[in-house]
């Protein structure tokens, strides 16, 4: 990552943060106390009666454990001879994500049914079969659509910025124990912890003190600036977006985790045979 680069990722994060705790909460809060006729609310499956004010002090400790990451990237790219990636550090990376993850059931346990509330029990299972493979395709058009459009050549020539280093790793390392360890984390370890943290979790309590538009439009921007690439950022801040509409739609948090299990596993899958037969890749 570029000095540039990082600049205006911090600059996002910190707009994104400041506009959810200086405007949004007070805004709203004002405007139900104002118009308390206005349904802020309307519809969705995602529950939100057991979200409590209290929640909000999680949500901000969630915000300083990602403004710490931020911190970490920023020294990382200072000290890039110092951590040197390997298999074992990508092991203790997704069992730090996980531990953090396992703070919203801690949270939540003493105060719902957690198979209720995350929709474990979904009886429309079988549609997840098909809403897999229709997200992924949406996705992967909308990613060509990016490269089109010339934002990605746009970033790499104005700020010499990069793929995300996972994936240069995952198309050029030699370790088979990184690139085994790294394709568990992005299929598996990812899309458990962070669909509980952003969908499971932040989701519903932005959406009981804001509205479920704000809700999902926050949450899938900092969903996408959390992964720290610019390149990427879009993309990834769409993809949190539409995360958050099916979570919304179903019911049932197994259909965000799959659908960005699948996503993520089409993804390496991609990038192990572009490494395989030499396939062109993006710029």
């Amino acid at each position: 990552m570029t000095p540039a680069e990082f600049q205006i990722l911090k600059i996002v994060f910190l707009t994104v943060v400041a506009l959810f705790l200086l405007l949004a909460l007070p805004g709203y809060a004002w405007l139900r106390k104002s118009a308390p006729e206005i349904d802020l609310i309307p519809g969705g499956r995602v529950s939100i009666s057991a979200i409590k004010p209290l929640d909000l002090i999680v949500v901000g400790l969630y915000i300083l454990i990602f403004a710490g990451f931020l911190k970490g990237t920023e020294f990382k790219m200072n000290h890039p001879e110092e951590l040197e990636m390997s298999a074992g550090m990508v092991m203790a990376s997704s069992i730090t994500m996980l531990l953090i993850a396992a703070v919203v059931p801690a949270v939540l346990f003493w105060r719902v049914n957690l198979m209720e509330v995350f929709g474990l029990r979904w009886s429309d299972w079988k549609n997840i079969l098909w809403i897999m493979p229709a997200f992924v395709f949406a996705m992967m058009v909308i990613g060509a659509l990016m490269v089109a459009s010339g934002w990605q050549s746009w970033v790499q020539d104005s700020l010499g910025s990069k793929p995300q280093e996972a994936v240069t790793l995952v198309r050029e390392t030699s370790d088979m124990g990184l690139l085994v360890a790294m394709a568990v984390a992005a299929i598996v370890v990812a899309p458990i912890a962070e669909e509980v943290i952003f969908r499971g979790y932040l989701y519903p309590v932005l959406k009981r003190f804001t509205d479920r538009w704000f809700a999902s439009v926050f949450t899938g921007v900092f969903f996408g600036v959390i992964h720290f690439n610019l390149m990427a950022l879009p993309m990834l801040a769409l993809m949190g977006v539409v995360l958050a509409v099916i979570y919304e739609k179903s019911g049932s948090l197994w259909v965000p985790v799959g659908c960005h299990a699948a996503f993520n596993a089409t993804s390496v899958g991609v990038m192990l045979l572009s490494r395989m037969y030499e396939l062109p890749r993006a710029r």
